[in-house]
């Protein structure tokens, strides 16, 4: 059997780390194989696609959920299969497929057996997510993020409680077809829509952002449909009713919740959140995450495509 092992050196907490290492060690042993760490930003992809063209059959995606989506992302629309050891703050995907966790033995068992299915993704501005991409407090958090040093679920807390106080809502106009895939554009009056203010416009592959916060509790991965979710804007006194809808899969039946299934679809916001870097006091505008990333563009137009069971996973 032809495997791969991909490491993210750095990803995640010491413990994440150490505990990846001895998976890796074990499945280096098992298959005769060496792992290869990445590099730099974007190397995982540029090493999944040399395992594509070497015809490897599964690769094993050690890191977050930045490495798992610049692997994953090279693997749409291959026969190579992904596994993933999640070692990542969040941990979105490996959570949703049931992957966070596995021991060792269960990892081997789980290759050797290679029973595999696919998965859904989205792309947005050219890139691929797995997990969710979105406009608002979440991309803005995304950004905030990024510029810590310090990983873990508590640094997400703290940064979102930060941002709350100074956080304007995002105006927006979301435009949508019903199906996965529209056979006209966003301007064909036959599209839905919805417009407004909102404190967060998600549009989920899978359930969770990670960390088991469940954002679009029923979403599916291999239905061909997105899940949106809407939330409007709310005082601070009820973050907790927020937090507790969040991490106990109950978005869909919060007071200040939209959510509806949709294929395509093109998100409007004229005016993104804007972020301060805390080192060098530069503002930047928080315009969407992917997959938990902060992404950057000039247009104010994202067209967020479906692309249906096009990623295998054993």
């Amino acid at each position: 059997m032809n495997i791969r092992i991909i490491i993210n050196p750095v990803s995640g907490t010491n413990a994440a780390r150490k505990r990846a290492k001895k998976v890796v060690l074990a499945l280096e042993e098992a298959f005769s194989i060496k792992g290869i760490k990445t590099q730099y930003a974007g190397h995982a992809t540029e090493l999944a696609k040399q395992a594509v063209n070497d015809g490897v059959e599964i690769i094993v995606a050690v890191g977050g959920d930045g490495t798992v989506n610049e692997i994953a992302s090279a693997l749409v629309g291959t026969e190579t299969a992904l596994i993933i050891v999640g070692t990542g703050s969040g941990n979105g995907l490996a959570r949703d497929l049931g992957m966070f966790g596995l021991s060792t033995k269960q990892i081997i068992e789980r290759i050797k057996q290679h029973k595999s299915y696919r998965i859904d993704c989205g792309e947005v501005l050219g890139r691929k997510f797995f997990c969710t991409c979105g406009s608002g407090f979440d991309a803005l958090i995304g950004h905030m993020f990024a510029q810590t040093k310090v990983r873990g679920f508590l640094t997400y807390v703290k940064l979102s409680l930060k941002a709350y106080k100074d956080y304007t809502p995002l105006s927006y106009r979301l435009s949508f077809c019903k199906n996965s895939s529209c056979e006209s554009d966003a301007a064909d009056a036959g599209l839905e829509s919805r417009k407004g203010e909102a404190f967060v416009v998600n549009i989920a592959n899978n359930k969770q952002f990670g960390n088991n916060a469940y954002i679009a509790p029923h979403a599916n991965l291999m239905d061909g449909l997105f899940t949106v979710t809407i939330i409007k804007p709310f005082k601070w006194y009820h973050i907790p009713y927020m937090a507790y809808s969040l991490f106990f899969k109950q978005m869909h039946k919060n007071k200040f919740v939209e959510t509806f299934d949709c294929g395509d679809c093109i998100l409007d916001v004229p005016l993104f959140p804007s972020v301060i870097n805390s080192s060098t006091g530069s503002v930047t505008e928080a315009y969407l995450h992917i997959d938990g990333e902060p992404i950057n563009t000039n247009s104010n137009s994202l067209s967020v495509k479906m692309i249906p069971a096009s990623l295998k996973i054993i």
